[in-house]
């Protein structure tokens, strides 16, 4: 489950418009951190999926909207792992619970105080050529800059609200991811470079290396065949029971 939360939240840090094409981001991503998948990345976004595959680690995410599912598909173990949306919830609220009496300061510890964000303008970049507006978000001991281009938008409709609900996540660290997303919503643009600092040892840099808008051929969206497909929210409510 852990693997499956940080994989789409380390892909899509960004904001979303409705718009009619596609769009493909290939990127280089470099770094150190629990969430770290250095290699090439290539994310596939339409109207209602969203495809992340990590060449170095040998895995991929596919969320489909539609069907409110998401996959994680590992290929060194050819498993692909199938989790509902409502699987996640359900997930999540138990861990809120178990969580519940945790003290604040060990998660302030983890996290920092993340009541209060700051947002830096930092001028102007350039990414591929296009021109990008550079900011920094500050956020509890999270400090995430942006390279943003304007002219471009993820067609997925209210995708941050959603991005938001599948990285649910406990504690300082659920407030955290929602204000990320309520963050990067407000910039109207999809990042090109991002840069991760501060948070769990994490430093971690993802940068554009090539953007298209045509179509997305249909068999991206396929998943292996000849894979195992297991349950895994059945998987992660089975192992939260046992923690009870």
């Amino acid at each position: 489950m852990k693997t499956v939360v940080a994989s789409v939240f380390i892909a899509i840090l960004s904001v979303a418009t409705l718009v009619a094409s596609d769009l493909t981001i290939t990127s280089q991503v470099t770094g150190k951190g629990t969430a770290a998948k250095e290699g090439t990345q290539v994310q596939y976004f339409s109207a209602s999926k969203m495809r992340v595959n990590h060449a170095g680690a040998k895995t991929d995410s596919f969320v489909d909207y539609g069907q409110e599912v998401i996959y994680s598909i590992d290929h060194g173990k050819k498993v692909i792992t199938k989790m509902t949306f409502q699987d996640i919830q359900d997930a999540m609220q138990a861990m809120e619970e178990q969580m519940a009496g945790m003290p604040e300061m060990v998660t302030k510890m983890m996290f920092g105080d993340v009541s209060e964000v700051k947002v830096e303008q930092l001028g102007m970049d350039t990414i591929l050529g296009r021109p990008c507006k550079k900011v920094r978000i500050t956020l509890g001991k999270m400090i995430e800059e942006l390279s943003v281009d304007p002219s471009l938008h993820i067609p997925i409709k209210d995708y941050a609200k959603a991005m938001s609900m599948l990285n649910r996540m406990p504690g300082q660290a659920g407030v955290l991811f929602k204000r990320v997303y309520e963050e990067t919503a407000r910039l109207k643009g999809v990042p090109l470079r991002t840069h991760i600092t501060g948070l769990m040892g994490m430093d971690l840099t993802t940068e554009a290396t090539a953007i298209s808008t045509a179509p997305i051929p249909d068999a991206t969206w396929a998943l292996p065949s000849d894979y195992t497909m297991k349950d895994g929210g059945k998987e992660m409510k089975n192992a939260m029971k046992g923690k009870r």
